[in-house]
């Protein structure tokens, strides 16, 4: 079962889990111009399958990981008190509710579409049998996207594993590589001409150092040091899984291009004046973003990270073959999912010694941690210049408060903290362009409010207001500024 008291005593640590409570910094930046920017940018917003689809059961879909959180488990009833589930969530699965909500982002401007394509709909047992049902609905989205001119962006995998695979024993499981790679060829052979982007993964780190180390779902009795030390053997299986899946799309022929998505956070100390979390910020640094970035572009993990790493996970050592097989097959582009720094702490009662999760000095709260738009510009030209300068999507960028903002009044959702959010973290991505990052496109967190995994419908990150209930949409002032800026010529 969850480990429930562990998830309780760290509330303060998983606010800010999947999508955040962030506080946006006093100066407003000069506004963004979309003329700055490639002509052919790639504008859009992102959603994920499990969280906007619902028809959870239908057109013969297996169960996935996430459904047997919550609807066996109840994880949510954990976090916010309540079960909730994602059964129907905004309901785009559809097609009546889809084709409405891509005439909503026609008309914001927007040229792309981010979502992911859920692994238990194509093979709804993970391996075998392929569902004919899924294979038509996807492309028929895909050819409705098309129609009203915005290109899909592909996530093959966003957290929701079949089921029957997590019962092989999931990611920790070596058999997990061929498997993945055997669904990423069923994609490949049905959708790969008809779209140009790919992401292999989205967020490993989120996966298992976050999520799958909080609810403990294979009923680890190990301590928490070890619990998290072998979530390490997930991440492996991952990276490699990804750069079978890229070298197979390669040796397809298909035109587009394949990458993966991380979520990064510059790494600051939580209290500068304390030698302590001063000192801890290169480990975390280590654990968070470069135990990453540095197998996939310099074939390595880092030092610090893997010392940390096989002091309570003491079989984890990755062969040379493993990892030159990942630097081998580097992604074309690099997604990054980025809503807010890093606060370290030195932290004794954290597994590794450090935390970050949580921490935020703002005023005003946003579930991700403090509202920094400068770190954006600083993660990029980082990554640019220490990790060979290669193409960049913001796959994620947004922000939902703790201020009630995203309330429907006569009619209107007045989201001024938002609309501030994304204003600036797009000067930010602007700044960064004009000084030589390779940045092709950017995509909000997200186009629709929707299920917020272990926070159900609790936080909302969306440009257009749902009603759950009705699933009546409301667009909001964030909505008119970002399509303000998209049409502005």
């Amino acid at each position: 079962m969850i480990d429930i008291k562990n998830i309780l005593r760290q509330m303060g640590v998983i606010v800010g889990l999947f999508a955040v409570l962030v506080p946006v910094a006093q100066v407003r930046a000069q506004e963004p111009s979309r003329d700055q920017f490639p002509d052919d940018f790639m504008w859009g917003v992102a959603s994920a399958a499990y969280q906007v689809e619902g028809a959870w059961q239908a057109d013969d879909k297996g169960e996935s990981k996430w459904d047997f959180f919550t609807n066996t488990i109840g994880v949510t009833q954990f976090t916010i008190g309540e079960k909730q589930t994602a059964n129907v969530t905004i309901n785009q699965y559809d097609r009546e509710q889809y084709l409405k909500d891509i005439q909503l982002i026609k008309e914001l401007g927007i040229n792309t579409y981010r979502f992911s394509i859920p692994w238990s709909r194509i093979i709804p047992q993970g391996a075998g049998e392929v569902n004919p049902k899924a294979i038509a609905h996807y492309h028929l989205l895909i050819e409705d996207l098309k129609e009203a001119g915005i290109e899909p962006l592909v996530t093959l995998y966003h957290f929701d594993l079949p089921l029957a695979l997590l019962q092989k024993g999931g990611w920790l499981n070596r058999e997990s590589v061929q498997w993945y790679k055997n669904y990423a060829k069923v994609i490949f052979e049905n959708f790969g001409n008809e779209v140009s982007h790919f992401i292999t993964f989205n967020e490993p780190y989120i996966e298992f150092f976050v999520a799958d180390f909080l609810m403990n779902p294979t009923q680890s009795q190990e301590s928490a040091s070890v619990r998290y030390a072998t979530e390490m053997d997930n991440v492996h299986h991952q990276l490699l899984a990804s750069a079978e899946a890229i070298k197979l799309y390669h040796e397809m022929g298909l035109n587009g291009q394949i990458g993966i998505t991380f979520n990064l956070s510059p790494c600051l100390p939580f209290d500068t004046e304390n030698q302590g979390d001063v000192e801890a910020v290169s480990l975390q640094d280590d654990l968070l973003n470069r135990i990453m970035l540095d197998p996939v572009f310099k074939g390595k993990y880092p030092d610090k990270a893997l010392t940390a790493i096989q002091k309570y996970n003491p079989d984890f050592h990755p062969s040379e073959q493993d990892m030159q097989f990942i630097l081998d097959n580097q992604p074309d582009f690099l997604g990054i999912n980025f809503y807010a720094p890093a606060l370290v702490k030195k932290d004794d009662a954290a597994p590794l010694g450090v935390s970050w999760m949580g921490n935020n000095t703002d005023a005003v709260k946003m579930a991700n941690g403090p509202a920094r738009p400068e770190e954006l510009y600083n993660l990029l030209i980082r990554i640019k210049r220490e990790y060979g300068d290669p193409e960049i999507i913001i796959t994620e960028n947004g922000a939902s408060f703790e201020n009630g903002e995203d309330k429907v009044v006569d009619g209107n959702v007045n989201d001024t903290l938002r609309t501030e959010y994304l204003l600036r973290h797009i000067a930010a991505a602007e700044k960064a362009v004009e000084d030589g990052v390779k940045l092709k496109g950017y995509c909000v967190w997200s186009g629709w409010d929707n299920f917020e995994w272990i926070f159900g419908y609790s936080v909302r990150f969306g440009l257009i207001h749902v009603d759950f209930d009705t699933q009546l949409r409301t667009p909001k002032s964030s909505y008119y500024w970002y399509q303000s800026f998209l049409n502005k010529q």
